[in-house]
């Protein structure tokens, strides 16, 4: 496939046809191309290196309607904790009530559950004690928990997350060292339970601000990623570009130091509301769902599960001054979308389990600077091409695919399906052009 770049310049005090002189000569001497290579990658249902995606906090009101209106979106993964705190209120005493019915109805569904192993109960402290502090005096405590839990679920659930973001006060105040302790131990544990389960660790909050290379780093270090599956991040930030290098950077020093493991975000997101630094307008988050989704799949991420599946307000009764922890939704409560779950819909459709080709575009005389493209395939030779403009509008003009060529635009999802020459208009809004290489 080849797409010819064309740029339109304004000369405000050249006369006309010195200006359809220039524009002649630049189109006659200097085409640009993206070449996209007719290589077809050799996937199979059952390869591990299909991009997978999901949502935060999803499915739990046990209801089909839940179930439902997720299969439409194209949520295949759901991130959830079974809360320490919740089945064993009183130390022996278990209640999986709730938690059997989530699981039950996700595996009806075909979700796959990864389940967060989470955080601690008030009775293992004395008076006094700082809590979400596990000590080595208290981890049996909270290692029979984890223990009951796998025995449940272990064979229901995709997989087990340990703890999140340990880096984050909020959610751990012991000592780095403890927690290392509490990670390794649990792995082991739950291996020897079940050694073929994925055991996803780290979910750190990979931001500058909460030191998260650093943190990386010190787990690394400590041994924490010996036995695990996966290494699990959460890289919020305001530019998902930045998000994207750090996860790029995890990628290359897990296998500067030996690990053959993925990585998956557990959590990314933007908030359309309250206070926090990334907060963002619903169009805005629409296009960033995108982008995430895309960049970070091309950083090395296996899975994403977007933080999260709905808003805690409707729309009409947002007030100033509550939490942004409440607007991170790709839905409201009442199951309508906003605009970033119509594009998470369209761009979950086409990328997940698919693969990210890394050297499958050429660029000739165009630069990175100005366009974005990225290549995903299917395992029926389908490519996928999700591309926009670094800021000038351009047209392209797209050849070499099998007829026809769909193009989507990801955030309206209105879909075009071109007459040769396949002349497309391009601006900063992404697109899809979906098509057949031909062998």
């Amino acid at each position: 496939m080849y797409i010819k770049n064309k740029l339109y310049f304004r000369f405000a005090v050249l006369p006309a046809v010195v200006l359809f002189f220039l524009l002649s000569i630049s189109c006659q001497s200097s085409l640009n191309y993206v070449y996209i290579p007719k290589t077809i990658s050799s996937l199979s249902e059952s390869d591990n290196s299909v991009i997978k995606l999901g949502a935060c906090q999803a499915g739990l009101s046990n209801t089909v309607e839940e179930q439902e209106f997720m299969s439409e979106i194209g949520v295949e993964w759901l991130r959830g904790s079974i809360p320490w705190s919740r089945v064993e209120k009183t130390p022996g005493v278990w209640d999986f009530e709730y938690y059997d019915k989530y699981m039950e109805l996700a595996e009806k569904y075909n979700k796959k559950v990864l389940v967060v192993l989470a955080y601690d109960v008030p009775w293992i402290y004395k008076t006094g004690d700082t809590q979400r502090n596990i000590t080595p005096d208290k981890l049996p405590y909270y290692l029979n928990y984890v223990e009951t839990v796998v025995r449940r679920f272990g064979n229901q659930a995709a997989g087990f997350e340990i703890w999140n973001e340990p880096n984050n006060s909020i959610f751990w105040n012991g000592s780095d060292i403890d927690f290392f302790q509490l990670t390794k131990q649990t792995v082991n544990l739950i291996k020897s339970i079940l050694p073929d389960t994925t055991v996803a660790v780290g979910s750190i909050l990979y931001n500058p601000f909460f030191g998260g290379k650093n943190y990386l780093k010190k787990m690394i270090k400590e041994g924490v990623l010996e036995n695990a599956d996966v290494l699990a991040l959460h890289p919020y930030g305001l530019s998902v570009e930045k998000a994207a290098r750090r996860v790029s950077y995890a990628n290359r020093l897990l296998q500067k130091h030996g690990y053959n493991m993925d990585i998956w975000i557990t959590e990314m997101g933007f908030t359309t509301g309250g206070i926090y630094l990334n907060k963002t307008s619903v169009i805005k988050q629409a296009n960033a769902v995108i982008e995430s989704i895309v960049r970070l799949s091309a950083a090395g991420a296996d899975l994403i599960t977007w933080f999260k599946l709905f808003d805690g307000q409707l729309e009409k009764d947002i007030v100033p001054g509550i939490s942004s922890e409440e607007f991170f939704g790709l839905a409201y409560p009442d199951y309508t979308l906003k605009p970033s779950g119509k594009s998470y819909s369209l761009i979950a459709k086409v990328i997940g389990d698919s693969i990210y080709i890394p050297d499958g575009i050429f660029l000739e005389g165009i630069s990175n600077s100005r366009l974005e493209i990225f290549r995903f395939d299917k395992i029926n030779g389908i490519s996928n091409i999700v591309l926009w403009s670094k800021g000038e509008t351009q047209t392209i003009d797209v050849t070499g695919l099998k007829q026809p060529v769909s193009i989507t635009n990801l955030i309206t999802g209105k879909v075009s399906i071109p007459e040769l020459p396949y002349l497309v208009q391009m601006g900063t809004t992404p697109l899809l052009i979906t098509g057949e290489i031909p062998e």
